[in-house]
């Protein structure tokens, strides 16, 4: 059987253990940091894509309504 252990060792696995509890969050927390950082610059990305695409429709429907209303004007009598 193994001898109780004292109480300076005891503590010394006490600590032991919440440094490696510590270390763990601080991993966790970098990884968090590195994921929320490629969720922001996805975000900007995309933002920047869909700030394009209404450039281009908004431009189709005034080139769709502009050729609409040359039809209907080339039309009257």
């Amino acid at each position: 059987m193994s001898e109780p252990l004292t109480q300076a060792q005891d503590h010394d696995r006490r600590i032991g253990r919440l440094e490696g509890m510590a270390e763990q969050s601080v991993e966790q927390d970098r990884q968090t940091n590195t994921r929320l950082d490629h969720i922001e610059r996805s975000i900007s990305e995309v933002r920047k894509e869909i700030a394009a695409l209404t450039r281009w429709l908004v431009g189709m429907q005034i080139a769709t309504l502009l050729a609409l209303g040359t039809l209907i004007l080339s039309r009257l009598p």
